[in-house]
């Protein structure tokens, strides 16, 4: 009987105690639900260590191209370089994708080498320009950052902005200028983003990288930890590529884009060659190569070992082709692609 009264006892005990929690709840409901659970990463958790926000760079970096990894790269989407054999079993996805082109299968239901959405396990490059527009939005604000440090991460994003929207041109032409992301309270129409005309993509991209280089190292600090991250002389070796394609007949006065407008008419290619373009080119081609070479960059030469001595000029010839591609951050590198290998492409 004793042991049946207590029960009832505690079960009144459950009760009181649980009626207490939900008037409690009542009471203070919407504050306990505000409350972020634990391992929930926000942007502003990102952006509270210095750590944090490093890997948040790292996370920009993730997007660039792999142009030199065969099935996601565009070398094999034109005919200029073609491979000696059929793709083998293994490696199908490679005629699937950037020989695809080539090959005359692109479509507009599932486009090969998709970068404007990413599929297909390649990254959409407008991700990548907004994870840059969201770095550079809370980058200053990060604790335990000297602001030189603050500016050089800054001038990374910009630069790999910069080459996101090179590359999107490239591959689309005329593109939209993304210079910050849209709110989410984004109306339609302002979601409605519109291309712009080569030539005010081309100078977007060119003050981001002027911008960019204004904050950059020459060199990386630590070899060790940092080869890959973009540097004043990159910054300016882009800079001068970019330059030579908007003065390149492609973009400076292509007929066979006469009359290609937008929906309001506005013209999007140039009408007119321009001959500025091309002092502007050779004259950051000058700048670029003249940065290089007081950093100790120089053009490759084959080295040869004490076993190596007697090579004639044809093998050495080759040798210095071939050791350009194979040879490990040699004097010709200014900027090597963290995302990309040639093992494919030497393999071929």
């Amino acid at each position: 009987m004793k042991k049946y009264r207590m029960l009832r006892f505690q079960g009144r005990l459950w009760v009181i105690a649980l009626f207490a929690v939900l008037s409690l709840g009542g009471t203070s409901c919407k504050k306990y639900l505000d409350i972020v659970p634990d391992n929930i990463a926000t942007i502003d958790n990102a952006f509270t260590l210095r750590s944090t926000a490093e890997r948040y760079l790292v996370t920009c970096y993730s997007f660039i191209p792999p142009e030199s990894d065969l099935p996601y790269s565009t070398l094999l989407s034109g005919d200029e370089l073609w491979l000696p054999i059929d793709p083998l079993p293994t490696y199908e996805f490679v005629a699937d994708e950037s020989w695809g082109i080539a090959l005359g299968r692109q479509n507009v239901n599932a486009p090969l080498l998709d970068y404007w959405n990413g599929p297909l396990g390649i990254s959409g490059l407008w991700e990548g320009i907004r994870d840059c527009n969201i770095f550079l939005e809370h980058i200053m604000k990060v604790p335990g950052m000297t602001n030189v440090e603050k500016k050089q991460w800054a001038a990374e994003a910009k630069f790999l902005k910069a080459y996101y929207h090179f590359s999107l041109l490239r591959m689309y032409g005329p593109i939209p200028v993304i210079k910050a992301n849209l709110p989410i309270s984004a109306s339609i129409d302002e979601v409605k983003v519109q291309r712009q005309p080569v030539d005010s993509v081309f100078g977007y991209i060119v003050q981001l990288l002027n911008e960019a280089a204004a904050d950059l190292p020459v060199r990386v600090i630590d070899e060790n930890q940092d080869l890959g991250r973009a540097t004043k002389l990159v910054a300016l070796s882009l800079k001068a590529k970019v330059l030579v394609y908007e003065a390149s007949p492609l973009f400076n006065g292509n007929k066979d884009y006469a009359g290609f407008d937008n929906k309001d008419g506005t013209p999007l290619f140039p009408a007119g060659v321009s001959l500025q373009k091309w002092k502007d080119a050779a004259d950051a081609c000058h700048d670029a190569i003249q940065a290089c070479e007081s950093a100790g960059y120089s053009l490759y030469h084959f080295s040869p070992t004490a076993r190596a001595q007697n090579l004639s000029k044809e093998t050495t010839t080759k040798l210095n082709i071939r050791n350009i591609i194979t040879e490990r951050w040699n004097t010709e590198i200014i900027w090597a692609n963290p995302n990309s290998t040639t093992v494919f492409l030497q393999r071929q």
